[in-house]
């Protein structure tokens, strides 16, 4: 009895190639999906705290301090420093000094030379122009009336620190600026130092002159 031929005899092996392959990719499907996620954990390292010289960058000045002060000489402060931080590193004042002339919270700049004056010593305060002590003297001038304006030109530091808020450091810093910029041409040149602002202007403008 003659066999009847099998068309798809040929194509069995590729058949069963293509079964196992997809049965394959079906069993890695399902092992993945079995699989749970895992967590992933994120740590922060510690910020190290900033140190205080990072935090705060201070430059320093350099400043004379002299008179009735415990320690005078050159002092080393901060570039933010007032004339009360020059005064407490002095080793602070002696129990004759005259602070009434003093403005504790003036602004300091490096190279200013500071004198605290004495009772003893002391000359008149600018409360004291309208009705000045006869008795008082002051170096190298004769003594001011309460009509007289200050010569910005020829005054000198003692004079000049009897101006109504002109302490002895500011006082110095006028000085200064008539050394380096020659004669005052104007009362109004004042504004141009350092601490001596609008209001310190109109105090003391009525009070000096130029000449």
């Amino acid at each position: 009895m003659p066999t009847i031929p099998d068309p798809l005899k040929p194509y069995r092996l590729y058949v069963a190639m293509f079964v196992l392959n997809l049965a394959i990719v079906i069993g890695i499907i399902y092992l993945l999906r079995r699989d749970e996620p895992r967590q992933v954990v994120v740590t922060q390292l510690p910020t190290r705290p900033a140190t205080q010289a990072a935090q705060k960058s201070v430059t320093q000045i350099s400043v004379t301090v002299s008179g009735a002060v415990n320690q005078p000489g050159t002092l080393k402060l901060d570039s933010d420093a007032r004339l009360a931080d020059a005064l407490q590193k002095a080793g602070g004042v002696q129990a004759e000094a005259d602070l009434s002339k003093l403005n504790l919270t003036l602004a300091l700049q490096d190279g200013d030379k500071i004198v605290v004056p004495s009772r003893a010593t002391s000359v008149p305060t600018a409360n004291n122009l309208t009705a000045p002590n006869p008795s008082a003297v002051v170096t190298n001038s004769a003594p001011l009336t309460a009509a007289a304006k200050l010569n910005l030109n020829t005054a000198t530091l003692e004079q000049l620190d009897t101006l109504p808020g002109i302490g002895p450091a500011l006082a110095q810093r006028i000085l200064d600026y008539r050394a380096q910029h020659g004669s005052f041409k104007s009362v109004a040149e004042l504004k141009e130092i350092k601490g001596i602002g609008d209001a310190l202007f109109d105090e003391i403008k009525e009070k000096v002159t130029v000449q």
